[in-house]
């Protein structure tokens, strides 16, 4: 793949990934009961009735979340923390993905992916897995292993003899 090419695509995941963080991190500081059920009918993940509890997923689920989705942003815009930054979500979407099968599978589910709205305590960890952390893990790895050596970019920028 060439060097246009290669960052045309990382941009584009750069972007999509701070179109999925950003605004879901803000959603989970503000509306902790996301979780619970009380915005996603069926979406009972947490028991959010202790004050701990909703502190927990402003932090993890907003805050963190608010981080992530910046990251991605100053990697559009600051071309020199690409890699750096790629290198983050490849290793956070490994961490994710592997984990969340690893769960399924120790957990007994004959089901590892979902491809649903209809969100449930039985189907959370699939439908995480199957809209986002699966194919996002894969993009992250397809893009680390395809970046242009710099050897390769200086073959294909050379004058011919």
């Amino acid at each position: 793949m060439d060097t246009k090419t290669y960052n045309t695509a990382l941009v584009a995941f750069f972007a999509f990934n701070a179109m999925i963080w950003v605004p879901w991190g803000l959603f989970c500081l503000f509306v902790p009961e996301a979780w619970s059920g009380a915005v996603i009918p069926g979406m009972k993940v947490f028991d959010l009735s202790q004050a701990v509890a909703r502190t927990e997923v402003r932090a993890m689920y907003g805050g963190l979340q608010i981080a992530i989705g910046l990251l991605a942003v100053i990697a559009i815009i600051k071309p020199v923390h690409r890699d750096t930054s790629l290198l983050f979500f490849v290793l956070a979407l490994t961490g994710l993905a592997l984990s969340r099968l690893s769960g399924i599978i120790l957990e007994g589910s004959d089901q590892y992916f979902a491809f649903t709205t209809n969100v449930t305590p039985e189907n959370y960890n699939q439908v995480g897995l199957g809209m986002y952390e699966f194919h996002q893990f894969i993009c992250a790895w397809s893009l680390y292993v395809m970046k242009p050596s710099k050897r390769t970019e200086a073959l294909t920028t050379e004058a011919p003899v």
